[in-house]
């Protein structure tokens, strides 16, 4: 009889989640990373039995899509009471304070951590680590290995997952039939897309005598900081890196049209920057963050936490927070060519095209630069009519 190969998602739709790689007990499935600078799965069909086992997962995170009814999930302005943890968070301290309560009731923590150049999931179990996973990281983390460490904990201790909204939804779908399930909590991020590790290697190549990235912002800027030879040096906000993400020309395919940007998610909480016009500015300067609950697992899980949690309007922040309900995007021109220009490009000439910065010595380019411009300005308008229909129902 010959097996069925698995069908998995294809190189527009896979998220890099890895949940197919840890779900394959043949350890048939590899990833590896794409010409664009994106993590993928290869599988061997010579190790493959054909038990599907990795379609399923794969295909099992369409159910954890969400919807963008206003009034299924609350939420809130919050910060945490804990100046420690609040002073090493980059908005509020939601995450460090959901996560000190789980370690405090002899669970365990599931979350990125970044060693200066590459970020990963791991699993801590104890609060001295947790700061080992607060900080923004504008890369994507591996997740590969941590669906089968979780597993190890589930059934007797408590697990609190963090990621972006496909890690999430990857984690839930892998877990949806396991007995302990009731033991998992989920917080996802609100999430600008995945940049590719491009930024990071063409950075790393320009900039010689870079040991590290060190933070990606603080509190009250978006700024890039690294070690060079052991001192921590100031790289700009122009930098690559953090130029590159904001520009959103390197994603992932899947993150122009992302099927878990909702409002209302299967998550228990999404946590994100709070912008808008929502008043508690004397807390602003310590970090104030939004949260919202979308069920009553997680609204109980931010009362219990050592938070201040105050109610919020919709109308007040969504304006200014679109990503959070609006995940599809035109995919510009230049993340079609990513890989051949990566081939192409002096790391110098890719990061001026992949931050922006590109000028009119480079005349075709800097034409490209002003039609997107004009693109956005279109669909900056198209996502302010969406946004204001779900504001007035």
């Amino acid at each position: 009889m010959t097996k069925r190969l698995p069908q998995l998602a294809d190189i527009h739709d896979c998220t890099g989640c890895m949940a197919c790689v840890d779900s394959c007990a043949q350890k048939a499935l590899n990833s590896y990373r794409g010409d664009d600078g994106h993590l993928y799965v290869r599988l061997n069909e010579d190790k493959c039995v054909g038990c599907l086992k990795c379609e399923k997962v794969c295909k099992g995170r369409d159910l954890y899509q969400g919807n963008n009814d206003l009034k299924e999930s609350s939420p809130f302005a919050a910060w945490t009471s804990d100046s420690v943890l609040r002073s090493r968070s980059t908005s509020g301290g939601v995450f460090a304070a959901v996560a000190k309560k789980i370690l405090q009731d002899g669970g365990v923590v599931v979350g990125s951590s970044f060693d200066g150049r590459y970020a990963k999931h791991i699993v801590i179990e104890k609060y001295e680590d947790l700061k080992n996973l607060q900080g923004s990281k504008y890369v994507q983390s591996n997740t590969e290995g941590v669906f089968n460490e979780i597993k190890k904990y589930l059934p007797e201790r408590k697990v609190l997952f963090s990621g972006v909204g496909c890690q999430v939804a990857a984690v839930l779908s892998y877990f949806a039939n396991s007995s302990h399930k009731d033991n998992l909590f989920t917080m996802d991020l609100i999430c600008g897309g995945v940049p590719s590790d491009l930024l990071m290697v063409k950075y790393f190549e320009m900039k010689k005598g870079l040991d590290a990235i060190s933070s990606f912002r603080t509190k009250r800027k978006y700024e890039l900081r690294g070690i060079i030879d052991g001192k921590e040096n100031v790289l700009g906000r122009g930098a690559l890196p953090l130029a590159g993400f904001a520009a959103e020309l390197t994603n992932r395919f899947s993150c122009y049209d992302c099927q878990y940007a909702y409002a209302h998610r299967k998550c228990d909480i999404t946590i994100g920057d709070l912008w808008g016009n929502v008043g508690f500015g004397e807390e602003r300067e310590n970090g104030l963050s939004l949260a919202i609950a979308h069920n009553e697992r997680g609204l109980l899980l931010l009362k219990e936490s050592n938070l201040n949690v105050h109610p919020i309007k919709w109308r007040d922040f969504l304006p200014y927070n679109g990503r959070l309900v609006i995940g599809k995007a035109p995919i510009p021109y230049l993340r079609k060519t990513l890989a051949r220009n990566a081939c192409k490009m002096t790391s110098a000439t890719f990061a001026e095209v992949y931050s922006t910065a590109i000028g009119i010595i480079h005349p075709i380019l800097f034409m490209e630069r002003c039609f997107r411009a004009l693109s956005d300005r279109a669909f900056k308008h198209s996502k302010d009519k969406i946004i204001r229909k779900l504001i007035s129902r």
